[in-house]
């Protein structure tokens, strides 16, 4: 199902390039990993539908975070398919003793492994709507599990509008942003403007992600503006068909406001950067953070976010972040492409001192 969020967990870089690749190109939402911990954080803090993970793992090796995840009880359920390096049969019996839901063993063929996907995916839909018969329940969200998907089911049954780059979604306070928004594809950046012209970026949404949550809980007029980075299509769903929403099903509230608290959190260690951080330190941060989310990255590893708007979400002059980049290129940190910038050395960006 278009748009669900996947997981790839190895340290193999050439296969989570493959996975990815190949996932990405049937709209998936795809993020990858080569760190066991990294893997169980990013799993407690987002809500993955489907983990691709292979045995060769650093830090935590695959059966490691199997063990995790099945302990953990707000991710136990997600789709767990364990990557073996070979046929091996001994090692297959273990994963699936240990809970996995399938397993793929190399070589395999870009068929197997979407095949593999589809299928894990059609099953949680299957449970999710058993689920609801079962307990008559249709407006209900029948636990975390299934939270995402019920949220991104609601936006995908609705139509969509088509937006070209650059192209205004609404600007502060106008009744088009009352409601909450859903990328269905493309890229979009909301932003704040003082009373001079500065623009703070505030946000970065891409395909699956939603936005203008902060109008609709607060009742108020979103003071934030949207803006289409790329060409993208959005579903809006009007505040009063929310407030419906809601009122039907009080769960969904939970899950807002917790996506709004962490939305918070983001936004207060940005707070606390911008005031206490180096510009280099700030810079450094801003490409690791970036770097890290699959919608932000193109081929060979360069990040798709206009110049302009880097410096807006560092905040920082363009002249400024410039200066910086041509440091950490010279540095061999980065490796500056035109407008692309590609990391070359995450490790050492993230030690940089303050």
């Amino acid at each position: 199902m278009e748009g669900s969020k996947i997981l790839i967990i190895t340290e193999d870089f050439d296969l989570r390039t493959k996975i990815s690749e190949i996932l990405k190109i049937v709209k998936y939402n795809v993020k990858s990993t080569d760190s066991g911990r990294q893997a169980i954080a990013m799993m407690r803090s987002d809500r993955f539908d489907v983990v691709i993970c292979g045995i060769n793992v650093l830090e935590i090796d695959g059966f490691g975070i199997l063990s995790v995840v099945n302990k953990f009880s707000e991710i136990s359920s997600v789709s767990f398919i364990m990557l073996l390096n070979e046929q091996n049969h001994r090692l297959a019996g273990r994963a699936m003793e240990m809970g996995a839901d399938g397993y793929l063993a190399s070589p395999f063929d870009d068929a197997a492994l979407l095949h593999q996907v589809e299928l894990r995916l059609r099953k949680k839909k299957f449970q999710y709507e058993n689920f609801v018969r079962q307990h008559n329940l249709p407006a209900s969200i029948p636990d975390s599990t299934f939270e995402k998907h019920w949220v991104r089911s609601h936006f995908e049954e609705k139509p969509s509008r088509p937006y070209q780059k650059s192209q205004i979604l609404y600007h502060p306070g106008e009744r088009q942003s009352f409601g909450l928004h859903y990328v269905v594809s493309g890229k979009i950046k909301t932003y704040i403007t003082d009373a001079f012209g500065n623009v703070m970026i505030t946000g970065i949404c891409g395909t699956g992600d939603y936005f203008g949550l902060q109008g609709i809980l607060l009742r108020d007029e979103n003071m934030e503006a949207a803006e289409a980075i790329e060409d993208s299509r959005i579903t809006t769903i009007p505040s009063n068909d929310v407030d419906g929403l809601l009122s039907a099903c009080p769960q969904l509230l939970s899950v807002f406001v917790k996506d709004l608290a962490r939305n918070l959190n983001q936004r207060n260690q940005r707070l606390l950067e911008t005031t206490y951080y180096s510009v280099r330190k700030r810079v450094a941060k801003a490409l690791t953070h970036l770097a890290e989310v699959d919608y932000n990255v193109g081929a060979n590893g360069k990040l798709l976010l206009p110049r302009n708007d880097f410096a807006r979400i560092v905040g920082v002059a363009s002249e400024t972040l410039s200066r910086v980049l041509s440091d950490f290129a010279k540095e061999k940190l980065i490796e500056k492409d035109g407008h692309n910038i590609i990391i070359l050395n995450k490790d050492a960006l993230k030690g940089i001192k303050n």
